[in-house]
């Protein structure tokens, strides 16, 4: 079945953005699980330019601890940048690093 022929197990709403989330079957395992986007292969980005992130995605070097003291965290998740719009568990957020900030795009290179 192809994946537009598939229902979505969840959709994500983060950023103005929609995020659909499908259930891959592992034969291995005998059970099925989330496909989450991978936004380290493919980018993405809010209108602001601020990138998308998987909570569990690998930390950046930008990461930062979310409590001063606390150890660096090792994903994307655990960050002080990461935000979560909606819930303190949604699986996709918005980092929020000025570092990793892209410029905008205009309304022209968006047609273009």
């Amino acid at each position: 079945m192809r994946q537009e022929e598939k229902q979505p197990y969840k959709v994500c709403r983060v950023g103005g953005h929609s995020f659909y989330i499908y259930l891959e079957y592992d034969e291995q395992l005998d059970e099925s699980y989330p496909v989450y986007p991978d936004f380290e292969q493919h980018p993405d980005y809010t209108a602001e330019g601020r990138p998308f992130a998987t909570a569990e995605q690998e930390s950046c070097s930008c990461r930062k601890p979310k409590a001063a003291g606390e150890a660096l965290p090792g994903d994307c998740g655990g960050c002080g940048w990461f935000y979560r719009e909606q819930t303190p568990y949604d699986p996709i957020g918005i980092c929020l690093c000025d570092a990793r900030r892209r410029k905008p795009r205009s309304q022209r290179e968006e047609t273009a």
